[in-house]
């Protein structure tokens, strides 16, 4: 299976996330990191994460992370970062964009990728939580559907000779 490459907006999250509200603003960005980090939501390990961000990087404690690549958009809006990223992709179909700005939702699909609500990419910290503390061992793992429309597609490919 080709990796995904996830593309966050970052504050998007954030605020409409109230898990990462309320901090200072570079201790919301941290929580957002470090809870990609410890959950995973963009599912396997292959799949890129890169979480962007308007502005500039602070000046201290810029946190720095092994899976998780943050850009700053600088000079330019984090929503026409993110269009830049997805329309200069070689294959806009393996990227999946986590936002709820629709304008940035329209775009990307137009040009191939996959979106991700907030809700739906921040899920499987809900589902962590249930199987922690319901611990049965027999519940059914849900398949991602964005994985598994990726999965579909490579099937499809196999099957149908497509190119």
């Amino acid at each position: 299976m080709m990796a995904l490459h996830y593309i966050i907006d970052g504050y998007n999250v954030i605020y409409q996330a109230k898990r990462f509200t309320g901090k200072k603003l570079i201790d919301s960005r941290d929580g957002l990191i470090k809870f990609i980090e410890k959950y995973k939501p963009q599912g396997s390990l292959n799949n890129r994460v890169t979480v962007v961000f308007d502005g500039r990087p602070g000046i201290v404690n810029q946190r720095v992370s092994s899976l998780v690549k943050v850009i700053f958009s600088e000079n330019e809006s984090a929503d026409d970062k993110i269009k830049k990223l997805v329309d200069f992709s070689k294959n806009p179909g393996l990227i999946v964009v986590v936002t709820n700005d629709r304008d940035i939702i329209c775009y990307c699909r137009l040009l191939g990728a996959s979106v991700k609500s907030v809700k739906e990419f921040l899920n499987v910290f809900w589902v962590h939580r249930k199987s922690a503390s319901n611990d049965t061992g027999d519940e059914k793992v849900q398949l991602d559907s964005v994985i598994a429309k990726s999965i579909t597609r490579q099937l499809e490919n196999i099957w149908l000779k497509k190119k």
